[in-house]
């Protein structure tokens, strides 16, 4: 029997990362606490903010896939455009045929900080594509730089069951793979009290230490953080926690 692996990504962005474990040999299931709801008012705004900015951030792959059918019919030409991530990254150069700035080592806000191209915004525009209640730092810190941000929060998290009915819990689980603290708290949210204590009971692979911290608040006992940046950093944490086990 393949070793069984949980991804918890919202199921609509989770089809490569899902395709990308089970061709490495495991039974990769979608098992995600949250559903992304996009905001039609946000994204009717989009198209005009583009027009008057200077850069576009994406924050997520989720973020890419809710807001690409506004801006779909063409960028403005002055439209520099920046991700987080590298797997965020790959999707919206993928998309939009363009160059797309990003941290090539780490995957998180304060990586894309640090590059040099957005050090001194003075007079730029910056258009900020999120979720409702998202991370501020991005926002805050390119502010203090100069930036003028104009935030689209593109889409709700809303709180789902993942399939705990249908999940057999005396089965071995090789890792369940946790890519935001927002999943990670939402999942335990969305267990019973008995849930709760088989969760804490599993390894967690985590894409990044601050999500690690929150696994860890939540009771979890067995946190691997990820060695690199996106689907194939997380895949490489899983096979070295299967194997060792």
């Amino acid at each position: 029997m393949k070793p069984l692996l949980l991804l918890t990504r919202p199921a609509a962005q989770c089809a490569a990362l899902a395709a990308r474990c089970a061709a490495a040999g495991f039974d990769a299931r979608v098992f995600s606490p949250l559903l992304l709801q996009s905001d039609p008012a946000a994204l009717a705004s989009l198209c005009s903010q583009a027009a008057v900015a200077d850069w576009l951030i994406p924050v997520s792959p989720g973020a890419i896939d809710i807001m690409w059918p506004a801006l779909a019919k063409g960028l403005p030409a002055q439209l520099r455009l920046a991700c987080v991530g590298q797997g965020s990254a790959g999707k919206l150069a993928a998309l939009s045929g363009r160059p797309v700035l990003h941290p090539e080592h780490a995957s998180d806000s304060e990586a894309l900080l640090a590059l040099p191209e957005l050090a001194d915004l003075s007079g730029q525009t910056v258009v900020i594509v999120r979720g409702e209640t998202g991370r501020a730092l991005l926002a805050d810190t390119l502010a203090a730089r100069g930036a003028r941000i104009l935030l689209c929060e593109a889409y709700h998290r809303v709180a789902c069951d993942p399939g705990w009915g249908a999940l057999d819990t005396g089965r071995d689980v090789a890792a369940i793979v946790v890519t935001s603290s927002d999943i990670a708290r939402a999942l335990f949210t969305s267990a019973s009290a008995e849930g709760r204590c088989w969760l804490a009971r599993q390894h967690f692979v985590a894409l990044h230490p601050r999500i690690a911290d929150a696994l860890s608040a939540l009771g979890a006992k067995a946190v691997t953080v990820a060695a690199g940046v996106g689907d194939e950093a997380l895949l490489v944490a899983v096979q070295q926690r299967d194997t060792a086990v």
